[in-house]
């Protein structure tokens, strides 16, 4: 069990303010600053630099709270193992962006239910920016990200890879027929917002061709892929997705992919988790009866 101010400590850090931290915690202020200095006591460190009332954590302090981070989360694990161990019930915390959330891991998570009817499942479904920091700070076990993401920082491993495809409303009529990628510059690009991991890829993916979202001549930004395919299948435009994402209105003729020459993108979708994970073999085990992996 980590002691009571090592929660002051990190919460400081998050806050960069000892009064936001105190209001958080429900503590008072000094509460705050008497848990901080023992912290830094006992670790022998200077954690923050004050300017005025600006605070900022020294390369001590950083190091200092990203190995307790590391602590927090191997203690909320250790719980969850202790429990399923004990026969009492084993929870599953992780995130998915909303690509894999929405259309890879239906059939994984009903079969495990299946197989261990007294398990709880908790999914968060967001951007890859908010599932890496929901990582970092402990909230979620590992992530899905069809994004890129700082590879040295992680532990990962193969999920699935994917194609990535234009796709369009079947019949779409184009302003200009397509023979290469710059063809659909003219036509209208419906994409998710910055931040998610299809946006990120599809940035990726341009820049190789020496082009960005910002050259289409029409875009609009969607946090919804699902909103984003309906408004393609009714002709308002185009979109680059995952192959698995669009199969089964392909398979309908409600969408058809655009064929290039010149655009040949796959793209692995990983399995994230924190390099310093104390159980990273159950971690593994758990993988494996879930995705197969």
């Amino acid at each position: 069990m980590l002691d009571h101010r090592v929660l002051t400590f990190l919460t400081v850090c998050e806050e960069l303010s000892f009064t936001r931290a105190a209001e958080k915690l429900h503590i008072t202020q000094p509460a705050v600053s008497q848990h901080v200095r023992y912290i830094e006591d006992y670790y022998g460190i200077q954690a923050f630099r004050f300017s005025g009332r600006r605070i900022s954590l020294t390369e001590a302090g950083i190091l200092l709270r990203d190995s307790l981070t590391s602590l927090c989360n191997n203690e909320i694990y250790l719980k969850e193992q202790l429990a399923s161990a004990c026969d009492l019930q084993q929870t599953v915390r992780f995130g998915a962006t909303l690509t894999v959330g929405e259309f890879m891991i239906a059939d994984p998570l009903s079969h495990f239910l299946a197989a261990h009817p007294d398990s709880n499942i908790s999914v968060t479904v967001a951007n890859t920016a908010l599932l890496l920091q929901k990582l970092d700070a402990g909230e979620i076990d590992f992530a899905i990200l069809e994004g890129n993401y700082p590879s040295h920082l992680y532990q990962h491993v193969p999920y699935i890879t994917d194609r990535f495809i234009p796709v369009c409303k079947k019949n779409y009529r184009f302003k200009k027929a397509p023979q290469s990628l710059f063809d659909l510059t003219s036509e209208r690009l419906l994409v998710r917002e910055p931040g998610s991991g299809t946006r990120r890829i599809l940035e990726d993916a341009l820049s190789e061709y020496g082009m960005g979202i910002e050259t289409f001549r029409h875009v609009t930004t969607i946090g919804n892929m699902n909103t984003i395919k309906d408004m393609v299948k009714n002709g308002c435009g185009i979109t680059f997705l995952y192959e698995t994402a669009a199969a089964e209105d392909l398979r309908e003729g409600l969408l058809q992919k655009i064929n290039l020459p010149d655009w040949q993108v796959r793209h692995e979708i990983s399995i994230v988790w924190k390099k310093d994970h104390l159980f990273e073999d159950s971690l593994r085990a758990l993988l494996k009866e879930l995705f197969h992996i």
